[in-house]
């Protein structure tokens, strides 16, 4: 296994240190894989001191896992990956932790970098990804107060987001655009400073519209405070492992103290997703990870998670993940 821990501060010097494990030189902002270690290239740049980027496209011949430590400073990244997965791929926090085994990954994650986090990718994976970095005086200069701390509260859910955020048709156009440019033209740096922009304005626009709102900014912030207080609550209930059946909206909604429009409106807007889709994919994640470990049985893990009808199981399941249960369940 190859593993590389590191702060995340530039992705220059991430790239530098990568380069050092592997005993590898950067040639023109570019890594790329001897046979013996793996085919494809890392690439990293920056647009200005304040922001860089990073370019991944290869497989290598071992399993790899990058550690990222924790940094003090608050800074901002996001990745925009496709992943093609030849077993397995593990994304782990503090003591929570994801395994997936679906053939493609393809979402976008904005995470802080005030905690640490692993991945892990199996040998073979072929990973297509474009990272961009936002150092702390990007933070500090330009995001105000008020959407600071949407972008706080979006990322302080953690794991729970890695899954949240699909690359729509709009990102692959642009991310085909970055993996397609010739790296010999003389206007290739060019071509990608520009095409990451768009991504990352892209991005912004569209995070800022869904979670942002119009109220001053004082009260505004005070106000969110006490609704994610809220919609923590909520959260726990719908993720207790004694929860049996979904709860009714009328007691989620005395539980938060909203009205259940505001409920669902302000629940869909942090999470992303439903009420009820967010506990349905919540429990789903729980039998795959029976599933996975290969100590129960098909109908063990429908019935422990709250089917009584395993065809109804079996569906949601491969809806979710794209496979069967029993399918999972052979491959482990």
């Amino acid at each position: 296994m190859i593993r590389y821990t590191y702060p995340l501060k530039d992705y220059r010097n991430w790239l530098k240190g990568l380069a050092r494990l592997l005993n590898l030189r950067i040639v023109e902002k570019r890594l790329e894989f001897p046979p013996h270690i793996g085919e494809g290239y890392i690439y990293a740049s920056s647009i200005n001191q304040d922001i860089s980027y990073m370019i991944l496209n290869f497989s290598l011949k071992d399993d790899l896992t990058l550690f990222r430590k924790k940094t003090f400073d608050y800074s901002l990244s996001l990745a925009f990956s496709q992943i093609d997965i030849s077993d397995f791929f593990k994304v782990s926090e503090q003591n929570n932790s994801i395994t997936d085994k679906t053939p493609r990954r393809s979402n976008i994650l904005l995470s802080s970098t005030n905690y640490d986090l692993e991945l892990t990718y199996s040998k073979n994976s072929f990973l297509k990804i474009v990272g961009v970095l936002f150092g702390p005086e990007f933070v500090r200069k330009y995001l105000k107060k008020d959407i600071l701390l949407d972008i706080m509260l979006y990322t302080g859910q953690r794991l729970q987001n890695v899954n949240k955020m699909p690359i729509t048709f709009e990102y692959k156009n642009l991310l085909d655009d970055i993996f397609d440019t010739n790296p010999q033209s003389p206007i290739s740096n060019l071509v990608l400073q520009n095409r990451v922009l768009m991504l990352t304005e892209k991005f912004l626009n569209t995070f800022l519209e869904k979670h942002s709102s119009g109220s001053k900014p004082g009260k505004k912030i005070k106000e969110k405070e006490k609704d994610i207080r809220a919609l923590r609550e909520v959260e726990e209930i719908l993720t207790s492992n004694n929860l049996e059946k979904f709860p009714s909206i009328d007691v989620l909604s005395k539980t938060a103290m909203m009205s259940s429009t505001k409920l669902k409106t302000k629940f869909k807007n942090v999470y992303g997703m439903k009420l009820y889709e967010f506990y349905n994919r919540n429990r789903l994640e729980k039998a795959k990870d029976m599933l996975l470990s290969g100590r129960y049985s098909v109908k063990e893990v429908g019935h422990e998670i709250g089917f009584s009808n395993l065809s109804n199981f079996a569906k949601a399941f491969k809806k979710e993940f794209g496979v069967l249960p029993n399918e999972m369940l052979r491959n482990t």
